[in-house]
């Protein structure tokens, strides 16, 4: 028996040996492909580079996709066939024996990349499909070499491909450098841990996210209202979010309802075909009309006020147009002024010399000219510093010839005039773009006691069939759209609010509540008032 042990045990050993080796030359061939395919310069034109690419990571002819255009129309059997003799160069009369179908009928399930193209040489790739087909860790170190050479490509479209965490990882490392995608779609790919909330960041500019059919549970939703609320204020990027067909219950609804709060970038929210009560519904209505503030948010609403008064004060003096202040203008202005007020001539014989001027002007009209000409000379002269000459000339004309700084008084110190400003800085020289309001400051209602916000009027498509929703929750959106209906608080003439609302489900189409929703939607819906406008044209 100590001999079968010690034999079985040396068998073990020699066995995992064995499959450590394995291993090794597993990853060290992983290296070499990797190395392979950095060494390549891709062109920015996928037909050629990912055949090239697969080719060094170590794929077979056979295992390589083939890269496609996209075709939007179904695919019928016989164009089906015909599509996959012309790409594979076959047919019947090539293969008498009839084997041509039978050979080729699998060919539309075949591993493939779909491309959407623009531009008239027809080598732009603008979208990109991939469907059904597993995307493991060498097939994303191609996409990650290729990808970004895409300079066009603009959406990435990954239906049912497997992904892992791992893989998601590594697609996320992909994004950043693809500076042009707007759209990523990954749709049949559930995470056990749901980290779907990460492309949800101010570093990637994603303006459309449809995560449909991925078993995002409450907690998934969870980490997708975090991910929108830690959002910068001036991140206006995502405005379409799809996440139906998922198992989102009225916890996740509140979840998603506390991030509506303060977004003010999301358009479209689909929470279609999941598991949402009366409960969510109500939270979601409640953020679509006036909501109370919480304690914490008015503590942060007090705050940031605090926050614009100072910085508009830290603004004012550089931005005035008039000049500083009085009481803030330099020491030299007020001394200026008191050295002055002497030199000035008494106020009667002032009085007397005007009058005279005022005679000699109304009898000849050339002489005016001249004095006009010799008190400028004169005020020239006493600023140069001939004191005799200070009474006869106009203290106003004086005062314009002042700021010269070749003319100075012997017993007034040099003085910088008010219209000259001190340059500014480079900061202040910066001219900064329109700041972007914070909800938390957006004008509010004092009612009962409480702080109240107009709501969210950004969102205007709101996709909520297929849940379970009863009259109860029907109450609060109608109440919700009413408020919205209603006139707007002063300084959100840019806020529309709901134009589109679907919530076909649990209640009959006769319902009362229902109705007057329907009805108060179409008359917001664009949609609706076009085709009505097409209709009445139509008739005329």
């Amino acid at each position: 028996m100590g001999k079968k042990s010690e034999k079985a045990q040396k068998d073990k050993v020699a066995a995992g040996n064995a499959e450590d080796e394995s291993r090794n030359s597993a990853n060290a061939s992983m290296e070499r492909a990797s190395l392979t395919v950095g060494d390549y310069q891709c062109t920015g034109i996928l037909e050629q580079d990912f055949p090239e690419l697969c080719g060094r990571a170590g794929f077979t002819e056979s295992e390589i996709p083939r890269v496609t255009l996209c075709h939007r129309t179904a695919v019928t059997p016989t164009s089906e066939k015909n599509a996959a003799d012309d790409s594979d160069g076959a047919s019947d009369k090539d293969n008498p024996g009839g084997g041509g179908p039978t050979k080729d009928k699998f060919s539309y399930f075949k591993p493939k990349i779909e491309v959407e193209t623009e531009g008239e040489d027809g080598k732009s790739v603008k979208v990109i499909f991939v469907h059904g087909w597993k995307i493991d860790h060498r097939m994303m170190g191609i996409f990650s070499k290729c990808l970004p050479a895409l300079t066009a490509l603009q959406g990435i479209s990954l239906w049912n491909v497997a992904l892992t965490e791992s893989t998601f990882s590594q697609f996320l490392e992909i994004l950043p450098h693809c500076p042009n995608i707007k759209t990523v779609v990954l749709e049949g790919n559930p995470l056990p841990e749901q980290s779907y909330y990460k492309l949800i960041s101010d570093h990637l500019p994603l303006v459309r996210i449809s995560l449909r059919n991925n078993m995002i549970t409450d907690d998934g939703a969870k980490l997708i209202s975090q991910a929108l609320q830690s959002l910068k204020t001036n991140n206006k990027n995502l405005a379409t979010l799809n996440l139906s067909f998922n198992h989102i219950s009225d916890l996740g609804a509140g979840y998603l309802a506390e991030a509506l709060r303060m977004d003010r970038s999301l358009l479209c929210l689909d929470l279609s075909h999941n598991q949402i009560g009366d409960q969510g519904t109500l939270a979601l209505a409640e953020v679509l009309g006036p909501f109370p503030l919480t304690h914490k948010e008015i503590v942060e609403r007090r705050r940031l006020l605090m926050d614009k008064d100072s910085h508009e004060l830290q603004r004012s003096p550089t931005l005035s147009r008039n000049g500083d202040a009085r009481n803030d203008r330099p020491q030299s202005h007020q001394s200026y002024a008191a050295v002055e007020k002497p030199e000035k001539a008494p106020a009667a014989s002032k009085t007397n010399k005007s009058m005279a001027k005022k005679k000699d002007k109304d009898k000849d009209p050339q002489k005016k000219e001249e004095k006009s000409t010799t008190s400028l000379q004169g005020g020239n002269s006493t600023v140069s510093g001939q004191g005799g000459q200070a009474k006869k000339e106009d203290p106003k004309a004086a005062k314009k010839q002042l700021p010269n700084p070749e003319q100075k008084n012997s017993k007034v110190k040099p003085v910088r005039s008010a219209s000259k400003r001190v340059p500014l800085t480079e900061h202040e020289l910066h001219v900064e773009p329109a700041e972007i309001t914070h909800p938390l400051l957006e004008p509010a209602e004092s009612r009962d006691g409480k702080v109240f916000l107009p709501g969210n009027r950004v969102l205007i498509n709101l996709n909520l069939l297929r849940n379970r929703i009863t009259e109860k929750g029907l109450n609060g959106l109608l109440a919700a759209v009413e408020a919205q209906e209603s006139k707007l608080i002063p300084g959100s003439k840019s806020h529309t609010g709901l134009l589109r609302l679907c919530v076909g489900n649990l209640f009959p189409p006769d319902n009362e509540t229902f109705i007057k929703l329907q009805e108060l939607m179409l008359s917001r819906d664009p949609i609706h008032k076009l085709s009505r406008l097409s209709a009445d044209e139509q008739t005329q």
